[in-house]
């Protein structure tokens, strides 16, 4: 069975600066919104590591983030653990914009 689904307004362009991280939930699921100078773009809201630590705290350089618990370098694009390419990457998310608007694509 396959259902569409209608997209999830996450907020206006504007409330999220370039080079920043933003929590989402929507029905008890945690997403990071990161709006880097390329657009915009969604991971699972927590780190893999034990202390699931917020990616909403997560350092940003460029298209990568280090998690503040582990230290772990992860692409905010592809999702990929760069520090150790053999640990499991963060889900990515579909983000898109339109008329000044940012949705979630589930």
């Amino acid at each position: 069975m396959n259902r569409e689904v209608d997209p999830i307004l996450v907020g206006e362009v504007d409330d999220i600066e370039v080079g920043t991280v933003e929590d989402f939930e929507h029905e008890d699921i945690n997403f990071a919104i990161f709006r880097l100078e390329t657009g915009f773009f969604c991971t699972q809201g927590s780190c893999n590591c034990e202390e699931r630590a917020p990616l909403s705290e997560s350092e940003i350089d460029g298209e990568e983030l280090e998690c503040v618990s582990c230290g772990e370098t992860y692409s905010i694009v592809s999702g990929d653990c760069i520090s150790q390419p053999e640990l499991d990457g963060l889900k990515i998310y579909d983000i898109s914009e339109e008329d000044d608007n940012i949705y979630l694509n589930l």
